[in-house]
């Protein structure tokens, strides 16, 4: 801000221009500067403020709904069977639907009961408008992190139609992902949503757990969701997977849709392929797991993030080997 502040007088390239000291500044400069700092500051502060009292006063009145209590996908193992000596790390089988064949309350009862599926052979033409919401790459992105373009509210045409039919639901944020990370840790994700996931190129593996097992993992409060503690952003450390009776192990590839909970069930991702580009929709829903409502309320640092969101309007960049920090701008 102080070499832009000095650009006419230096007559350089304020990106390239050292920051001057205040001597170099003259005093109208010096206090406008000092204004524009704190005033700025204050305001992103105040922001920040408003976002938490909204994710708290949102999400609090749905934890109280909860009792603090997990709902359970039908069919499944129950958690208790681990304490009576059950078999853990079962692979269960993930429904496969054919688009052509779907009844307008298929998916809808799949989304009821939290039970995750995967849509394939949807028509191409139902994704066109999904054009306009990729923007072309920084040329000075990394190559090795999680890329991510995000838009709220977006107008997505035949494609929220559909949605409307066989969902019943509209969709409230959409982020693109792409870029050259491996993978990321085993997560549920902040602020209640149902994530209708369309891989439109790459390849991915999956493993989805039933949300009843979430109270018998290790699970840490982070800035935009709650992880897994004993996990890693690679394969590296799956062995929590056999303290449970058993999770949804699969693959997703090219055109593939993925519906799931994403705010209540723990999900992983592993990248099959280099620089896969997928778009993650999320819709209006108000199912959460209590653990995720509880790590939103009063969260500063989540706060933060989403501010950051609202305010960024560029491609970040993050580092899924991390659950720690902030995406910054590329």
């Amino acid at each position: 801000f102080f070499a832009i502040m000095c650009k006419a007088s230096e007559k350089q390239d304020p990106l390239t221009l050292a920051p001057p000291s205040r001597k170099q500044l003259s005093m109208p400069r010096r206090a406008f500067a000092w204004v524009y700092g704190y005033v700025s500051l204050g305001l992103y502060r105040c922001l920040n403020v408003v976002v938490m009292g909204f994710l708290t006063s949102l999400e609090f009145p749905l934890l109280l709904t909860t009792l603090g209590r997990e709902t359970t996908i039908p069919g499944l193992p129950p958690a208790s069977s681990m304490k009576s000596g059950g078999k853990g790390g079962q692979r269960f089988k993930i429904a496969e639907l054919e688009a052509s064949e779907l009844e307008p309350s298929t998916l809808r009862g799949y989304v009821r009961r939290s039970e995750p599926c995967i849509v394939k052979n949807c028509p191409p033409a139902m994704f066109a408008d999904l054009q306009k919401y990729s923007p072309e790459i920084p040329a000075d992105a990394p190559k090795d992190k999680l890329l991510i373009d995000q838009f709220s509210l977006p107008r997505l045409g035949s494609m929220q139609e559909w949605l409307f039919k066989y969902v019943g639901k509209r969709v409230l944020y959409l982020a693109r992902f792409s870029g050259g990370y491996k993978g990321g840790y085993a997560h549920i994700d902040s602020f209640p949503s149902y994530n209708f996931y369309y891989v439109k190129r790459g390849r991915k593996h999956v493993y989805i757990v039933p949300r009843q097992y979430n109270p018998l993992l290790k699970l840490v409060g982070g800035y935009d969701s709650v992880f897994v503690g004993d996990d890693k952003a690679d394969d590296s450390s799956l062995g929590w997977l056999e303290t449970i009776p058993g999770c949804y192990e699969f693959e997703v590839g090219e055109g593939d849709i993925l519906l799931f909970n994403n705010s209540a069930c723990i999900h992983k991702f592993l990248n099959l392929t280099q620089n896969p580009e997928i778009f993650t929709m999320r819709l209006v829903h108000s199912d959460s797991s209590p653990t995720t409502l509880w790590n939103d309320c009063l969260n500063w640092e989540g706060a933060k993030y989403f501010t950051g969101i609202m305010t960024m309007g560029k491609t970040s960049a993050r580092d899924t080997a991390s659950i720690e920090g902030e995406a910054p701008a590329v």
